[in-house]
């Protein structure tokens, strides 16, 4: 190599070196600036999600709009971004335009709030991760699971009511329900639902070749069924004292002198729908995520 080619890549070959130097040296403050930033970020939200949650703890009037633009402010601060809620939403329109086939207009459904679990360590909920989220649009009420964006249940909105100034009373109006009729046998309905439930299984998170159906039965206009997952299940232990044979095995008794005995349950997946006559799904749940609520 000549002295001038030598000459020329000495000044890359330092400036390659300071920026290697300044990338070992920057990157890890600049990530802890990052996590620190965060945490004051998630310090504060805490703050001001405890002090909703006392405003509203001290309200008994849930109707007041005090309340009412709280609980608002509350829910919208415990949610998850909008772009993160954008599948959820996708998914509630398609769920509408099944069950509501002839409408063409695009629905816009409406998020309302989230419920939350309690943090691993139990020292209190955690409002940072959503454990559902309850969505509205036509009437409807919609669950949703955030981690997923799976519909869980679906079913009739919480319908508000009121008085107008002349004292009439005023409600939210009911959903369009089809009972035109035009199926009469639980096996016509069977096939309805069973193939809405394939059609949008993966708005649905189910797999119906999976499961076991059931009809449970029927009242004027509406039939019930379910299908159910003998592969997915929880079992736990659980006590039950009281009026136990203690002569039965495994029968003992509690630090009260009271017989008891240690049984198991088991939940399975489930689903559970109610169709109408006019083959219209008006219910829809899936127990998938309180299989361990024994």
């Amino acid at each position: 190599m000549t002295h001038q080619k030598k000459t020329r890549l000495l000044p890359a070959l330092l400036l390659l070196a300071v920026i290697t130097i300044l990338a070992v040296v920057i990157a890890p403050r600049l990530i802890s600036q990052s996590k620190v930033v965060q945490t004051l970020q998630s310090n504060a939200k805490d703050k001001e999600v405890a002090e909703l949650l006392a405003t509203m703890s001290n309200n008994p009037n849930k109707d007041s709009q005090e309340y009412k633009e709280v609980r608002q402010k509350f829910c919208l601060l415990t949610a998850r971004p909008v772009a993160e809620r954008e599948k959820a939403i996708a998914n509630i329109r398609e769920f509408l335009h099944g069950i509501y086939p002839e409408v063409s207009k695009e629905f816009n459904p409406e998020f309302i709030c989230s419920k939350f679990n309690g943090k691993p360590d139990d020292s209190g909920t955690d409002y940072n991760s959503p454990a559902t989220e309850f969505y509205e649009a036509e009437n409807h009420s919609f669950e949703v699971d955030p981690k997923t964006n799976h519909i869980l249940g679906f079913g009739e909105a919480e319908r508000r009511w009121g008085y107008n100034e002349d004292g009439t009373r005023w409600h939210d109006p009911i959903p369009e329900y089809d009972y035109s009729g035009i199926y009469s046998t639980p096996e016509e309905l069977r096939q309805v639902a069973e193939r809405f439930l394939t059609e949008h299984k993966d708005i649905l998170g189910i797999d119906l070749t999976k499961m076991t159906y059931k009809f449970e039965g029927t009242k004027p206009g509406n039939f019930f069924m379910h299908w159910e997952d003998k592969n997915v299940s929880v079992t736990k232990e659980h006590e039950v004292c009281g009026d136990i044979d203690k002569e039965r095995e495994g029968a003992y008794q509690d630090a009260n002198g009271t017989w008891c005995i240690k049984q198991k349950s088991t939940n399975y997946q489930r689903i559970d729908i109610t169709i109408t006559n006019g083959g219209q799904i008006i219910i829809y749940r899936n127990n998938i995520n309180d299989l361990d609520k024994l």
